[in-house]
């Protein structure tokens, strides 16, 4: 079996690249698949996360996504046929059974008519939340031409006119970790790419609430990007001493496995690695109800908290809540247990191989 898998790029850092990473990783690891890695925009430099040297990788060197509203997808046409051609010429070259995609607008539109004998997979990393209702109605006319086109969770199912969609949600790629409550230190800790709809500025302003209470207490932040403004923000409210800005690391299990907290105050999240890895390092979570992912993961008040979205008082009492009682953040550590087994790699990988399987069944 030969798995095609096309992104944009997987040198940044984020949860699509990691979940793709640990995808390509368990197709070969786990099953003994070949796979291929396209790349549309690659980047000179290292990946970010580490991938399989028995992965193969082709870079495109195409410009990045071509979206926009109807006027830019006819603009983008010709880039469209030039990306068209390109994949179809590594298709062929390298005989792949299944092709896997991320990508959005002209180039999710040009993927289903590549080599149309080879069946295609679309995953939607985002939430339908965003999406311009009408512009699926005429774009689902393409999309179902994908044999397949997977949501993170049930929730995502309304937001698509499609007829063939499949639920299948991220996994945790490792639940090897011995904790130990001498381990974590009073640490509320968040996680991710500087981006509007992250809202990591909610965090500063909820933590400017109970701060003065809690002088042994610290907020870490870790993330890429550009901080200047939350950085900017922090000092304003006079919460430097507590409220601190890393850079992206890969040593980001680690660091949450010496945290006490984990806070997630993103506008939109389909369904969030970061909540994932939070559970993997015996985290209690606080998190908005972001369209719809922390609700797909967290038991409200049995392993961790949903309010919400964009209360922040309401999140302030909550980090409080965890704060001052360490018998309920063991209690919700404890009854994380059953979501590790829930979103296990083996489980989750296995749903992903029956799925490749049906689709090539119906090929034949």
């Amino acid at each position: 079996m030969k798995i095609g898998i096309l992104v944009y790029r997987m040198s940044n850092v984020g949860g699509v690249q990691r979940i793709t990473a640990e995808k390509i990783n368990s197709w070969i690891e786990m099953f003994g698949y070949e796979v291929v890695l396209i790349t549309k925009n690659e980047i000179e430099g290292p990946f970010f996360y580490d991938i399989n040297p028995k992965c193969k990788r082709y870079n495109l060197s195409m410009p990045a996504k071509l979206s926009g509203g109807v006027k830019q997808y006819i603009k983008n046409i010709p880039q469209g046929f030039k990306f068209f051609l390109k994949l179809k010429k590594i298709i062929e070259s390298e005989k792949i059974d299944v092709l896997f995609t991320n990508m959005i607008g002209v180039d999710m539109l040009a993927v289903p008519f590549v080599k149309t004998g080879v069946p295609k997979i679309h995953e939607i990393h985002g939430s339908g939340f965003v999406h311009n209702k009408k512009a699926w109605i005429w774009k689902s006319l393409i999309v179902n031409r994908y044999e397949k086109f997977v949501v993170l969770n049930e929730n995502e199912i309304d937001y698509y006119p499609l007829n063939n969609i499949a639920v299948i949600p991220n996994f945790i790629y490792s639940s090897d970790y011995n904790y130990s409550r001498q381990d974590k230190k009073n640490i509320i800790i968040t996680a991710g790419r500087i981006s509007k709809e992250k809202q990591f500025d909610h965090l500063v302003d909820i933590w400017s609430i109970i701060a003065s209470k809690y002088d042994q207490w610290e907020v870490h932040f870790y993330g890429a990007g550009i901080t200047k403004a939350l950085e900017e923000k922090i000092h304003a409210m006079g919460l430097q001493q507590s409220f601190k800005i890393f850079p992206s690391t890969t040593e980001i299990i680690s660091k949450m496995q010496e945290a006490s907290i984990f806070a997630l105050v993103s506008a939109t999240e389909a369904f969030p690695m970061v909540l994932l890895e939070a559970i993997n390092a015996k985290l209690p979570i606080v998190s908005y109800d972001s369209p719809h992912g922390p609700k797909s993961i967290i038991t409200d008040g049995k392993d961790g908290f949903i309010v919400p979205l964009n209360d922040k008082t309401a999140f302030a009492e909550k980090l409080e809540l965890l704060i001052n009682d360490e018998l309920l953040r063991e209690n919700f550590i404890e009854n994380q247990k059953i979501k590790l087994a829930v979103f296990s790699k083996k489980r989750v990988m296995t749903q992903w191989n029956d799925l490749v399987l049906e689709v090539l069944s119906k090929k034949k």
